[in-house]
């Protein structure tokens, strides 16, 4: 691709890139002049009373959005205290990146909504909350607004563990509704509630729903409504969940569940492992895309009864329903390498295995590459340097990327390199002509809550 990216092409990036910089800056400037309006009373002389409807009257805007424009600029552009002193911004890192063009007012608009959430934790300090503001600033500097969001999530979740957290599942009870219609069809309506259910179910589909090829014409709603009859299809068949429960009488009773909890209290394990059986000598290996569900937590808050576990989705699970989970179905609990499943397999083989991708599931939390918004499931597991050029399968040599990144590596003149365990993401020059590494993968989240 770089050889097709000549010298016009490249004046016109430069351009392009230039023109966005500018405007994300006039943006500021805006600001600017809608607060000096503010500041000296403008609305009072015009005989608008409010700067909102004197900045909707200026340009033409809905109410909503000058709005919008009065509360950047007061959170944004420096003010002046009533003795003439000159404050600070009240999110100085948002302004600075905004001023310098380096974040558009998309990212603002979601540093802004974070941060009201963040003010109103009574239990933080002052700094830890500049701290958030700062590094949500920073963190906007390399991702855009859809990842930013993802990151600001993560923050929130872990300043306030109590507050991110779900209520417990059982509260509102799962409902599915099946309707037969005289004319024999069937119309079916429901909500899953509790998140984990519904993370293995929505992984389920995801992997049965994906299309059979490129002739795969059918849209999403008819690929679900066919993996459903072929779920249905499955368990009426020989071995089928429904086959075994009319062979013993209508009723099933799972003692794996019993066992495992017992086992589990027996041994004072925090989380047992997943109901899968071992594997033997003879058994066949575990097909490698069937969809296991993994749940990440942190030890001290599962210690504690507190906080919450992520799902692959990054939806959040009570402690209680994480554990419940955990011991009822095959849910692997992200304590990597147990049952002696190798993180690094090294040169013996280019396949990733199960334990690999696990981990890479979670580390990276889907595409790496900064920004990328795709899940585990879409990706790849790409070698950062080539296997086929002696590079190992193993976690420092491996990262998760979607086809459209996939491709954009190989081809497109990025650099991938790990540092400290997360993958960094190095442009071309017509996209950064400084090359300046951007970090990739799930944002580690380092404030402390106080």
């Amino acid at each position: 691709m770089s050889e097709r990216v000549g010298a016009a092409e490249r004046e016109m990036l430069d351009r392009a890139r230039a023109r966005m910089v500018a405007r994300n800056v006039e943006h500021y400037r805006l600001l600017e002049d809608v607060a000096e309006l503010d500041r000296r009373g403008v609305a009072e002389l015009t005989g608008d009373r409010w700067v909102d409807r004197l900045v909707a009257e200026l340009g033409r805007y809905d109410r909503a959005e000058a709005t919008r424009l009065v509360g950047e600029s007061r959170d944004l552009v420096p003010q002046w205290a009533l003795s003439g002193e000159p404050l600070a911004a009240r999110y100085p890192g948002t302004a600075d990146a905004l001023a310098t063009g380096a974040i558009s007012s998309a990212h603002v608009a979601v540093i802004r909504r974070t941060m009201a959430r963040i003010e109103k934790l009574e239990h933080l300090e002052p700094a830890v909350v500049a701290e958030a503001e700062s590094r949500l600033a920073e963190d906007a500097r390399e991702l855009g607004p859809r990842g930013l969001e993802k990151a600001a999530a993560r923050l929130l979740a872990h300043l306030d563990p109590d507050g991110a957290a779900p209520e417990p599942a059982g509260d509102g009870p799962d409902e599915v509704r099946v309707l037969r219609r005289r004319d024999g069809t069937l119309d079916l309506r429901g909500s899953i509630r509790d998140t984990t259910a519904a993370a293995l179910i929505d992984e389920g589909f995801d992997v049965m729903s994906a299309p059979a090829g490129p002739d795969d014409h059918r849209g999403l709603a008819a690929r679900q409504a066919d993996t459903l009859i072929e779920l249905f299809a499955g368990a009426t068949g020989a071995g089928g969940l429904i086959t075994d429960t009319r062979r013993e009488g209508g009723s099933e009773v799972d003692t794996e569940v019993g066992a495992c909890a017992a086992e589990d209290a027996a041994q004072g394990a925090l989380i047992p492992g997943p109901r899968r059986p071992e594997p033997t000598e003879t058994s066949a290996p575990a097909s490698a895309g069937r969809a296991w569900l993994t749940i990440t937590i942190d030890h001290g808050w599962l210690r504690q009864a507190t906080g919450h576990g992520t799902l692959d989705g990054e939806a959040l699970a009570d402690v209680h329903t994480v554990r419940r989970w955990a011991c009822d179905a095959e849910i692997i609990p992200m304590v990597l390498g147990t049952r002696s499943e190798p993180l690094d397999i090294g040169r013996r083989s280019r396949a990733v295995t199960d334990a690999i991708r696990r981990a890479l599931n979670v580390r990276d939390g889907g595409c790496a590459f900064p920004g990328c918004p795709r899940r585990p499931r879409r990706c790849h597991a790409h070698h950062l340097d080539h296997w086929g050029d002696g590079g190992e399968t193993c976690l420092e040599n491996l990262c998760l990327l979607c086809l459209y990144h996939h491709q954009l590596v190989h081809h497109g003149q990025w650099t991938v390199a790990m540092v400290e365990g997360r993958p960094w993401f190095t442009p071309p020059s017509w996209v950064d002509p400084d090359r300046r590494p951007r970090p990739g993968g799930r944002h580690p989240v380092q404030l402390e809550p106080r």
